[in-house]
């Protein structure tokens, strides 16, 4: 067989190196014959020679398709190539590669030194029965090969592109679901404070109330007050410490303040000759549905317009209150003088002896002025002792005006006069009996 191998030509030489790593069943007598043939210097053999070389390269193609379709079917390891338009993925039977032990080199070399998790080239390897050992898809495919690699190390990445460490902590939720805030009222009238509430809203957050008049606030639980009527929404702007995000909370009821009245009024002082002297307040209130008047000296009244009379000299403050239908009040105030006590320019004392000098009494008021009046006189005891509705029926003195003189001493005196405005008005003062 040395000496056969030294006269083969270049060409034969060739094919016998590449056909030498597969193995066919050995049948000696064919063998032989092919070697004679190759030795022999005979030209006839040339044809035949080529009809042995090509069966040689069919039977070796034919052993070559054998062994890949069985290694198609083998169940050792499985490789699936996806289509171009998903993601390649490698499925191993984690089983069988745990129970399966690794093959035995066939070329009798040692591998002990081969790194773990490279694959070892499967060329020379042969069977138990000699055929060749198909080589592994991963050989024969190396693209496919590369797409499954690729696509193993993007296994933790999302469709869009952004890769998200496993590790990586979650974004805190926003603190402020399920805030809100309220109002103390929903209607109110100009010049009201409304008081604002926040709930469930954390202690580090950060505040901004637009109250919707062009006032804000930044404190947690702020108070306002509106001046003008209008409907208003209240706006508020939340974040909290850390977070970047900025909340807008807008009121779920608009906050209704009504339009107010406004009060005005004139003082008009009546002195007239023969009438009580009286102070006319004349009301100019707009939008005002009721009224109450505060005179300044313990009188009230309830009228639009009220006339009061002042029996003492001083300084009064008139306060004038008006309400409109919806609740809301406004106020307004005056400063009025009175120059001179009103006591119906009543004597001081008087001596009923029956000289022609101050034998009666009567306030000259009253026999002045046209009104009706009723005057009534009282002891230091309280009795009733005189009383007259007539002018020019003055007292004299003594009980009924009939009898002996009374004793002397201060004796009280009570005038109920009808004023110019048909309102009673009652006039007091003491008056000394002297002998």
């Amino acid at each position: 067989m040395a000496g056969s191998k030294n006269n083969l030509d270049a060409f034969e030489q060739r094919l016998k190196d590449s056909l030498e790593h597969y193995e066919v069943p050995y049948n000696s007598a064919d063998w032989t014959q092919m070697e004679r043939a190759l030795t022999s210097g005979v030209r006839g053999w040339g044809r035949g020679r080529a009809l042995v070389v090509g069966l040689l390269v069919a039977s070796g193609l034919l052993i070559g398709g054998t062994a890949y379709f069985l290694g198609r079917d083998t169940g050792s390891q499985l490789t699936e190539v996806v289509p171009s338009n998903t993601a390649p993925i490698t499925v191993h039977d984690q089983a069988q590669e745990a129970k399966l032990p690794a093959p035995a080199p066939m070329d009798g070399a040692d591998h002990s030194n081969i790194p773990s998790g490279k694959e070892i080239p499967a060329t020379g390897m042969t069977n138990g029965t000699g055929s060749a050992e198909p080589a592994s898809r991963h050989q024969q495919y190396p693209e496919a090969s590369h797409s499954i690699a690729s696509a193993s190390s993007r296994s933790s990445t999302l469709d869009t592109g952004a890769e998200i460490p496993a590790n990586s902590p979650k974004p805190p939720a926003p603190k402020s679901a399920g805030t809100i805030f309220r109002a103390s009222v929903k209607e109110a009238c100009p010049g009201s404070t409304v008081d604002f509430t926040v709930e469930h809203m954390p202690e580090d957050g950060i505040y901004l109330w637009n109250f919707g008049d062009g006032s804000f606030s930044n404190k947690p639980n702020p108070q306002h007050i509106f001046s003008k009527p209008g409907s208003y929404q209240v706006m508020l702007s939340m974040s909290s410490v850390g977070v970047g995000t900025i909340h807008n909370k807008p009121s779920s009821d608009m906050i209704v303040i009504h339009d107010a009245p406004m009060a005005a009024f004139n003082i008009m002082k009546q002195e007239y000759a023969g009438q009580v002297p009286s102070v006319h307040f004349e009301s100019r209130a707009q939008g005002a549905d009721s009224y109450h008047w505060d005179f300044g000296d313990g009188s009230v009244s309830t009228l639009p317009h009220p006339d009061h009379v002042y029996k003492q000299k001083g300084v009064y403050q008139v306060v004038q209150t008006v309400t409109n239908t919806t609740g809301c009040v406004d106020r307004k105030v005056k400063e009025l003088r009175i120059d001179r006590d009103f006591d119906m320019a009543a004597p001081k004392s008087f001596s009923p002896n029956s000289d022609g000098k101050d034998d009666n009494f009567m306030p000259q008021t009253l026999l002045d002025m046209k009104a009706k009046f009723q005057l009534a006189i009282y002891d230091p005891s309280g009795t009733l002792v005189y009383s007259t509705s007539d002018a020019t029926r003055p007292w004299c003195g003594k009980v009924k005006n009939q009898g002996p003189v009374c004793s002397p001493g201060e004796y009280v005196w009570v005038v109920d006069v009808e004023a110019a405005n048909r309102a009673t008005e009652t006039f007091t003062g003491t008056v000394k009996l002297e002998y």
